[in-house]
């Protein structure tokens, strides 16, 4: 009577430690899996009339409910409710060739720049009719708003200009003007982004596989970045309380995680092909980033140590944003060999 519960016990045993190995024995994307995807898809919209080309940027109106994305080639600017993901809006004829677009929530505006006028255009957000064209030098592209200064940083010349170097610039949006520009020697300048506490902005300088670090307060590049793991850089992001600055090359498909005070490498991992967007999650901890490939969400465990938890399927779209406020993840795609149609994706965040 007394060997059964001894038996029920050591096999109880075994099957703790056979339990315990293999948790000690999965890696740590697997252990993440088991306790659920950061993304989850709950949504999408079909967008029939795009019939290609490619996407650019996301801008989010939180008070009227309102999402907008440029779509270069289609020329538009296409409109969608925030919460349902429902098409409201496509408007075309305003801009021919839209890229980074803001919007400034004061002046109910959408404010664009549009690489195929050679100018920043103010659209009324509700009618999108246009406002007030403001010229700048060729192929405006990147961009970045300053809420506390209230400029809008945009980069254009360069290779659009046929020369060998760009400008970031300045555009005040209350006097709907140039106020100054930076130069920044590099033809094609991929994204911008800003630390307002610093006034520091970094520039991607994709034809010369760098990254330009230009002080506001000066407005001179102060320092460039150079490193072998540097190549093709396009979509970044930052995260301003460990000061890490996220890059992503292409071809191959890389993210670069580097100290924003001295450019050192911290880590490099495998991602998608073509990366266009990128967005830290400074509630999760994560590295969101949208490429040809995919979705792929990075895990930063610490500063110095990241990993691929997920990677979604987005037929090929590489435009993207989070909304954290509702905790809505979009993607856009195009009509191409990948998808039928062009169309939108809603992520909840998990």
């Amino acid at each position: 009577m007394t060997r059964k519960p001894v038996r029920r016990f050591k096999f109880a045993f075994a099957a703790a430690l056979i339990t315990l190995f293999t948790l000690l024995t999965l890696s740590p994307g697997a252990l993440h899996a088991a306790d659920g995807a950061p993304l989850t898809q709950i949504g999408s919209t079909p967008l029939p009339e795009v019939t290609g080309g490619d996407f650019d940027h996301f801008a989010v109106d939180l008070r009227h409910n309102r999402l907008y994305v440029a779509a270069e080639v289609y020329a538009s600017i296409e409109v969608f409710d925030l919460k349902t993901g429902q098409h409201l809006l496509s408007a075309r004829g305003v801009v021919k060739s839209p890229r980074k677009i803001v919007f400034l929530e004061d002046k109910n505006q959408l404010l664009v720049a549009d690489a195929g006028n050679a100018s920043c255009e103010f659209l009324d957000a509700t009618s999108l009719q246009l406002m007030k064209n403001v010229a700048v030098d060729p192929g405006p592209d990147a961009g970045v708003y300053d809420p506390q200064s209230r400029i809008f940083y945009v980069g254009n010349g360069g290779r659009a200009a046929k020369a060998d170097f760009s400008y970031v610039s300045m555009l005040s949006v209350d006097k709907q003007e140039v106020i100054g520009r930076i130069r920044v020697e590099a033809s094609t300048l991929k994204t911008l982004v800003l630390d307002p506490k610093t006034e520091k902005l970094y520039a991607t300088m994709r034809d010369k596989n760098q990254v330009a670090v230009v002080d506001l307060e000066t407005k001179a590049v102060e320092q460039t970045w150079s490193s072998p793991e540097l190549h093709v850089d396009s979509a970044m992001a930052y995260d301003p309380i460990h000061k890490r600055i996220f890059v992503g090359d292409r071809n191959p498909g890389k993210l670069v995680v580097l100290d924003a005070g001295n450019g050192r490498v911290i880590q490099t991992l495998d991602i998608g092909n073509v990366s266009d967007d990128m967005t830290y999650d400074s509630a999760h901890h994560r590295i969101y980033v949208s490429s040809a490939d995919g979705v792929d969400v990075v895990a930063q465990d610490s500063p110095d140590h990241y990993r691929v938890v997920q990677h979604v399927d987005t037929f090929g779209g590489k435009t993207s944003i989070y909304v954290p406020s509702i905790g809505r993840f979009f993607v856009v795609h195009t009509k191409g060999d990948q998808a039928k149609e062009a169309g939108l994706q809603v992520f909840k965040v998990n």
